[in-house]
């Protein structure tokens, strides 16, 4: 119970330290809806004061006076109308404190999701991701216009109610005043426990919407192992475990809410009624006044089972905002670099060593230099630290011992910009807007089209282009749908040759194309040869044959580096095993093809 209190006191703080900034900014809009607030209370308990003066002075008194009824009549109207109209007014403010809220927290989050460094995703879920920028947000609005909008009402409302109660009978009203503390308690207890079944609840949502995004990412392999079952039931499990947690604190809300209050209420009302009963019998009773207490009374049970309502909202509201200020307070990617440029493009790794986990190395003293214009290739088994290689050069990482430099300057001396200027990638699997081709190869950089053209010429993209319907405008639909799998690696390349890059990092870019969209990358590689600096790490070693130098890496190490020709010559060699491997795989794949 400690532990759970101890969580909830620092997701509580957490989220007031994101609102607080909010309300803080936003005092002008609260200090109006605070003013309309107190306008529309002052309007509204003045209603059964009047009517009480109509019961007391006119009614019982039997004055009918045409002009005092007439007043009395257009005042009792014109508060009312005026109560609701300033309610109206007020709710306004509060919503669009609210959602101006949300338009910036949504915004922060998302900027800081894609300033994070990759690292972070090493162990982040995708649903999850999605989950705090949208239902997390949602829950933070609803902490504005659905809690704190009643929240203040009701309590203005309350102290109005109780001043008006004072001002007609000093003693009742301190009878109905004992309502307070009583409420005060069943809140305390709700919160005591519903607190962690609505965080359990925030937590359980975020992992089915993760279960969700990554069953559909992965749906042709979950249909092609058979596997629908086994997902069903996870998602069935998670489902179950939401509908407990939700179950915990719908009881907790149903036994001491409303219940509670109506309870409490009855109590306080028969209260009154007696210490009525008993200035009846002291002969000082007035009826209009027991008229505008039962009047108030209801009034006053209302906001104070309102309020409670909403505390339910109101621990969503802080479990949501504890996460997305736990997202906000990640360390985002630091490039303390000047604005130096990548000019000529080589590129030395100087007695580096890396590991994602320590104990478990990747890269054992790397020494790899690679000179301007060199076109350099990097094989191996899967898991011998090739792609980590790439990851370094680009700062995704750090080296935990070691250096890598570029044009003779370490990465740290470069700024994001001028490094990703400077270096192209090009990924294993295409990353393709659902937007056109002229979009997808621009990335928002604002180029000309002529360099589009001329990237996607190089490319060997511009004739599939040429054959769309609206050539560079057409829209390639989610995923880029509309191009095949090598031609969506096509484009990927025109992309980073639209840059106009030093350096071009190709990781494992020709693994899932067939052997004409092979030749066509190794075409452009071979006419960009000299101009730019080339680093491929190529699963198909017929990719890489023409490439200056090849090294062979396993386990973390440089175990083998020459030229195709002297690896083959080396007796047992590694990658003559390889090429020899593949080689005949191919002539099986050819031998079996109509």
């Amino acid at each position: 119970m400690r532990s759970d209190s101890s969580v909830q006191a620092k997701e509580r703080r957490g989220a007031l330290r994101l609102l607080g900034g909010y309300v803080l900014r936003d005092r002008g809009l609260l200090t109006r809806a605070l003013l309309l607030l107190l306008l529309a209370t002052a309007a509204d308990v003045t209603g059964p004061v009047l009517i009480k003066i109509f019961i007391d002075d006119h009614l019982l008194a039997g004055d009918f006076a045409p002009g005092a009824l007439a007043l009395l009549g257009g005042t009792y109207l014109l508060t009312q109308t005026a109560a609701a109209w300033l309610r109206y007014r007020q709710t306004l403010r509060f919503s669009e404190m609210a959602l101006g809220a949300v338009l910036d927290i949504r915004k922060r989050v998302f900027a800081r999701v894609l300033r994070l460094p990759l690292a972070f995703y090493d162990r982040a879920i995708t649903g999850q991701l999605v989950s705090r920028i949208t239902n997390d947000t949602e829950a933070i609005k609803d902490l504005y216009v659905q809690f704190l909008s009643v929240v203040l009402t009701n309590l203005v409302l309350l102290l109005g109610i109780i001043v008006a109660m004072a001002l007609l009978d000093l003693q009742l009203m301190l009878i109905a005043l004992l309502l307070v503390p009583s409420v005060v308690g069943v809140i305390y207890l709700y919160q005591r426990l519903s607190g962690a079944a609505v965080s359990e609840t925030r937590q359980l949502r975020s992992d089915i919407n993760a279960s969700i995004s990554e069953s559909i990412g992965g749906m042709p392999v979950i249909q092609a192992c058979n596997r629908q079952q086994g997902f069903i039931d996870r998602f069935d499990g998670l489902n179950v475990d939401y509908y407990r947690a939700r179950m915990r604190s719908v009881r907790a809300g149903a036994m001491l809410l409303r219940p509670a209050i109506d309870l409490l209420s009855v109590l306080v009302l028969t209260a009154v009624v007696w210490g009525f009963g008993l200035q009846v019998q002291a002969g000082f009773a007035e009826v209009g006044v027991l008229y505008a207490f039962l009047n108030y009374l209801s009034r006053f049970t209302e906001p104070l089972a309102e309020i409670t309502q909403r505390f339910n909202l109101y621990q969503q509201a802080m479990v949501a905002g504890a996460r997305v200020q736990q997202l906000l307070q990640e360390s985002e990617e630091t490039w303390s670099g000047a604005e130096a440029r990548v000019e000529r493009g080589a590129v030395c790794f100087s007695a580096v060593d890396f590991h994602y986990d320590p104990g478990k190395p990747v890269l054992r003293q790397l020494e790899f230099e690679v000179p301007a214009g060199g076109f350099y290739a990097v094989v191996g088994h899967t898991g011998s630290g090739k792609s980590t290689l790439l990851n370094l050069l680009l700062n995704f990482y750090q080296p935990v011992a070691g250096e890598v430099r570029i044009d003779g300057r370490p990465l740290p001396a470069f700024s994001q910009a001028a490094l990703r200027a400077g270096i192209g990638l090009i990924p294993q699997e295409p990353f393709v807007l659902a937007a056109t081709v002229r979009d997808n190869i621009d990335m928002g950089r604002g180029l000309p089209m002529a360099a589009i053209e001329q990237a996607s010429m190089r490319a060997h993209l511009h004739p599939v282009v040429a054959a769309l319907p609206q050539g560079y405008d057409t829209e390639l639909g989610e995923r880029g749908t509309r191009l095949s799998t090598g031609q969506r690696q096509q484009l990927i390349i025109a992309r980073a040759l639209a840059g106009s890059p030093r350096i071009l990092l190709l990781d494992e870019a020709t693994s899932s194309v067939d052997s004409e969209t092979e030749q066509v990358v190794q075409q452009a590689l071979a006419e960009l040869h000299g101009e730019v600096t080339l680093i491929v790490v190529a699963h198909r070693l017929s990719t890489v044959r023409q490439a200056d130098r090849i090294v062979v890496m396993s386990h973390g190490e440089f175990v083998e580096a020459g030229s195709h020709d002297e690896l083959m010559r080396i007796p047992g060699g590694l990658y003559a095993s390889m090429y020899r491997l593949q080689l005949q795989a191919h002539r099986i794949e050819a031998l079996e093809r109509p």
